[in-house]
């Protein structure tokens, strides 16, 4: 017993460093530790150059950690500060001039969050850069998604491309942490798998046949590329086009680096081709420009979500000229969310940025906080049942009657109108018209009315 008296007691520390307040939070608004999420804004070198195009400038970087205060409304906190709810960003691809567009539209849907009393507590930005498939290796897109996971974020955002979401598919399940994707696979599913699609693959192949269908064009040369949605996009329009009275009179399965692009439009012109449907990656587009500069050949033509990398680049939207494809900003001024957040984003940010990833970030990290604040305590199986809650809420993206609905076994959370058709055309985006199907029976009515 005397041994045991003399010994020297060693005390607990504490295991992890105590939350720490920056002590920047404003008594009449939520306020952060950045006033843009990308290091364009120290060097001033914004790029969109036509209102659709990246705000930021390729090869920008994000900042790593960004905390969000909610305003105080005058209340002091009791004790030690709050610790920041985190919410990881996924960055899976080379998005060009669009990071700084994903990462400032975030940072305002928290704020706005916060000012409208969703959400009480700070709440910090993580974002990992890991580029994965099709470019890079698979495991880099998983190790980046367990980063943010042993970061102790309870809901991630990303990833964007169908290769990676199928990839991570298992990973996110198996982690019990919520991911938010951007991906129209479907076959990105699970318990954690949540998606505000940016497409919906097998629609987009709908799109595409009924959109040659109604424009009279009956015959058709069709290129996919092979991937994780490769078979859904072929399949898919195959049975449409038959659906429709579409011939294809040639189809062509593509690498992301296509070969014999030019001899296979050429064969197709030679059949009678009255269009072109390009589903796919959208790596091909330069390819596609330059085929058909050098063919002479300006034909119809339509592709999938992979139009919407006009934003991605400036150079990347002078490819897809003369191209229709899928698009998901509504007709302009008509979505009352969408244009009064764009007001608060130039005022908030000090620059106008209009394209997709804009309304499509916003989207996205509302939907993030309404699941927290709904999650009963802030861990990540409340939170995926907090998103599971989430009913009508309103979206940026899409027209006037789009909102973001999930449920359990539903977590597919855009519905109405959140795919629409453009074209750009002449250096300018032109908005075509929302998809509204109608049953062939409409047409044979209508001709019998006349």
């Amino acid at each position: 017993m005397d041994n045991l008296d003399q010994t020297t007691p060693q005390y607990a520390e504490r295991m992890f460093p105590a939350p720490i307040d920056d002590g920047i939070a404003r008594e009449d608004r939520a306020v952060s530790t950045v006033h843009s999420g990308v290091d364009t804004a120290e060097l001033g070198e914004w790029r969109n150059e036509r209102w659709y195009q990246g705000g930021g400038r390729v090869g920008e970087k994000a900042v790593e950690s960004i905390v969000v205060y909610p305003p105080t409304r005058g209340l002091q906190t009791q004790g030690d500060p709050f610790e920041p709810v985190k919410i990881g960003i996924l960055v899976d691809m080379d998005i060009g001039q669009l990071l700084a567009d994903w990462i400032d539209s975030t940072i305002l849907a928290i704020e706005d969050s916060l000012n409208e009393g969703v959400y009480d507590r700070p709440v910090e930005i993580i974002t990992v850069d890991a580029r994965g498939l099709p470019r890079e290796n698979y495991l880099k897109v998983r190790k980046g998604y367990q980063k943010l996971v042993d970061a102790g974020c309870v809901i991630v955002l990303g990833p964007m491309i169908s290769d990676n979401s199928v990839n991570l598919r298992e990973t996110i399940n198996a982690t019990g942490v919520p991911c938010i994707g951007w991906t129209g696979a479907v076959r990105f599913f699970g318990e954690y798998c949540f998606t505000v699609a940016n497409g919906d693959i097998p629609t987009e192949a709908f799109m595409g046949a009924n959109w040659c269908a109604q424009q009279g064009h009956r015959k058709v040369g069709f290129f996919w590329e092979s991937g994780s949605s490769g078979a859904d996009y072929s399949n898919a329009f195959r049975t449409a086009a038959q659906r429709s009275g579409v011939e294809l009179v040639k189809e062509v399965n593509l690498g992301p680096n296509p070969r014999g692009l030019e001899e296979s439009l050429a064969t197709m012109r030679e059949q009678g081709a009255e269009a072109i449907v390009y589903m796919g990656y959208g790596y091909s587009t330069f390819h596609f420009a330059r085929a058909f500069r050098a063919l002479e050949w300006d034909p119809p033509r339509f592709m999938g979500t992979a139009f919407m990398f006009y934003s991605n680049s400036n150079e990347w939207a002078e490819g897809l000229e003369g191209w229709h494809g899928v698009d998901q900003l509504g007709e302009d001024g008509t979505n009352p969310n969408y244009v009064a957040m764009l007001k608060r984003y130039e005022a908030r940010f000090g620059r106008s940025s209009r394209n997709v990833v804009v309304a499509l970030g916003y989207d996205t990290a509302r939907a993030a906080i309404l699941g927290i604040a709904n999650a009963s305590i802030a861990v990540p199986s409340e939170v995926k049942i907090g998103l599971e809650a989430i009913k009508w809420m309103p979206c940026t993206n899409g027209g006037p009657g789009c909102y973001i609905t999930f449920a359990p076994y539903d977590h597919r959370g855009y519905k109405g109108d959140f795919l629409t058709i453009r074209e750009l055309r002449g250096g300018e985006l032109h908005f075509r018209g929302y998809y509204r199907p109608e049953w062939p029976a409409n047409r044979s009515e209508a001709k019998t009315a006349s």
